[in-house]
């Protein structure tokens, strides 16, 4: 629901004295690669999008009158001026103002910074203050100290992979309709299909299931690309194609720019092949200002993608997001309120699902303290309520590929659903020598894990290789997708929030192949022999294992055959 807040002051009461100004969120300096433009000035009256969450706003209590937060806010923003550019959606206060309002509000300084690796520019704020009895009643206001990683959000595909070179096989190579010659070089549908146990399960395309792929950072997913991809790997589906949703002035053009198609492309053409006839829809949420500059000033995808998400009547009962930040960049408030937003899909009965990043626990490891080391943690994939998916590579046997992220969160507690599998990890198998390097209290990741290399897609006509997690996000949700069309059809909901059933129903029932080999890299060149090693049962490379579709199936519907 959107409404004007000038109408919300009418008949408001007010609120009493707001206090001084104290500070709510600060940095002690921007976090790399970002750093202060030299000679760099914000521009204070160009426009900028400034949102305000409240704590615990309940709506029925405010068509009653029963104001409680909104009452303190309407003051301070009528007293500031700037009320009337304020409106309402749900549990924000949205404010279409300019840089300088947004200063004045927060009484904080906009600067300009350059993220050194790629040459952008933001205006943000090392520091924001609020009236003193407004702190009890907001969670995060933002575009404030977020800043962003090399991209708005970073995709999480590897570049430039070693693949095997291809083998050619033969009949007698084919093992349950799997090659395991051609599969353990490259990857294709029928491979992952044959692989996970689902060649032969067609879920329904009437059902009211949805398989949604989440867009950011510009990535257009391209019809043409996908025709082709499906004429050669999955004519079953020739003549299909997938629908576009926009959010925050997103797009989804039709280039040839490699740059702005190849994350796009991999998680299309792999999503929407492996959980056809499905409907799948991509998600292209905007992160950046329309207007044609290098500055952004308005990066906050994830809140516009939730908020938006959570206005429909209808949400995609799985969604599979291919990005992620190092947490320590992400504001912890910010990140809790993130995060409390994928609790609220997760009840709507959508399960989110999220790369668990491909830097193993980190490519540096003083990049959070420079006079320690710890492992890195990556969000969103550290939050309780998504579905972390972690990478193997090969067929015979499936190994954890090194690139796989996988660790502890420094945010987020760890869940009770997990507290089984990761105690047994820390207790029997974890390396005591690293325990010291992560907190092992926090929230443990990937929970699960699929196929993430040498994977087959088409880039402007031609097909490429591309690896990641960001290939095995996709993977795993369209196993989900099916599930979920399974259980719809046979009355029963989607899974919603998925972790819970994951630890405990398909964990006891074995339906996972469990991934004892290989090993996760990052920060050796600063703590020799670091990683986590694949091991029995779960571990923080590739969680509890890759999917076995037929057992889950049973498990989840008690349906043991294919219709």
């Amino acid at each position: 629901m959107k409404l004007s807040f000038l109408s919300l002051l009418v008949g408001t009461a007010v609120a009493g004295p707001l206090g001084s100004y104290r500070v709510f969120e600060q940095l002690s300096g921007a976090p790399e690669p970002w750093a202060l433009k030299a000679g760099g000035q914000v521009d204070g009256d160009q426009s900028f999008k400034l949102r305000i969450h409240l704590k615990n706003r309940n709506m029925e209590s405010f068509h009653q009158k029963v104001f409680d937060s909104f009452d303190m806010v309407a003051e301070w923003l009528e007293e500031k001026g700037v009320s009337g550019k304020a409106t309402i959606e749900d549990d924000w206060v949205i404010i279409d103002g300019t840089i300088g309002d947004a200063a004045e509000l927060l009484q904080a300084e906009y600067q300009l910074f350059e993220n050194k690796a790629t040459g952008k520019l933001t205006a943000r704020t090392l520091a924001y203050s609020l009236p003193n009895a407004l702190h009890a009643h907001i969670d995060i206001v933002a575009p404030t100290i977020k800043f962003s990683t090399p991209s708005a959000m970073r995709s999480t595909i590897v570049q430039n992979y070693p693949v095997p070179a291809a083998v050619k096989s033969s009949p007698g190579d084919v093992h349950d309709g799997l090659d395991v010659i051609a599969c353990n070089s490259s990857i294709t549908p029928d491979c992952l299909k044959a692989l996970y146990k689902f060649k032969h399960f067609r879920a329904s395309a009437r059902n009211g299931n949805q398989l949604a792929l989440a867009g950011f950072i510009e990535q257009y997913a391209q019809h043409d690309d996908l025709a082709q991809f499906l004429g050669v790997y999955s004519p079953n589906a020739n003549g299909s194609d997938f629908s576009t949703m926009l959010i925050n002035n997103g797009t989804n053009l039709q280039v040839k720019d490699l740059g702005s198609i190849k994350e796009a492309n991999l998680d299309i053409q792999y999503g929407f092949s492996l959980a056809y006839p499905t409907p799948t829809v991509y998600i292209s949420t905007g992160g950046r200002p329309p207007e044609n500059t290098k500055k952004e000033v308005d990066n906050e995808p994830y809140l516009e993608f939730l908020t938006y998400l959570l206005k429909l009547d209808n949400i995609p009962q799985t969604i599979s997001i291919s990005y992620g930040d190092g947490e320590w960049t992400v504001p912890k408030k910010y990140a809790n309120t993130v995060c409390d937003l994928f609790a609220q899909i997760a009840a709507r009965g959508t399960t989110v699902l999220a790369a668990s990043g491909d830097d193993g626990i980190g490519s540096k490891c003083n990049i959070v303290d420079p006079t320690k080391f710890l492992y890195n943690p990556i969000f969103p994939a550290g939050c309780p309520f998504v579905t972390a998916v972690g990478a193997t590579n090969q067929v015979v046997p499936e190994v954890a590929i090194d690139f796989s992220g996988g660790g502890f969160s420094n945010y987020f507690a760890r869940p009770a659903y997990q507290d089984a599998a990761v105690n047994t990890y820390l207790t029997k198998h974890a390396d005591p020598t690293y325990t010291k390097y992560f907190n092992a209290s926090g929230r443990a990741y990937p929970d699960v894990s699929a196929q993430g290399v040498g994977f087959h897609t088409i880039l402007a006509g031609n097909d490429v290789p591309e690896s990641g997690t960001s290939a095995s996000c996709p993977v795993f949700a369209a196993v989900v997708a099916l599930l979920n069309s399974d259980r719809i059809s046979n009355g029963l909901p989607p899974f919603g929030l998925l972790n819970p059933w994951l630890y405990s129903k398909a964990a006891d029932a074995q339906a996972f192949n469990d991934i004892v080999n290989g090993k996760g890299h990052g920060c050796e060149d600063q703590i020799p022999g670091s990683g986590f090693a694949a091991t029995v049962g779960w571990d923080p490379v590739t969680g509890l294992g890759t999917p076995d579709f037929k057992k889950l199936r049973k498990v989840s519907t008690g349906i043991d055959s294919y219709r």
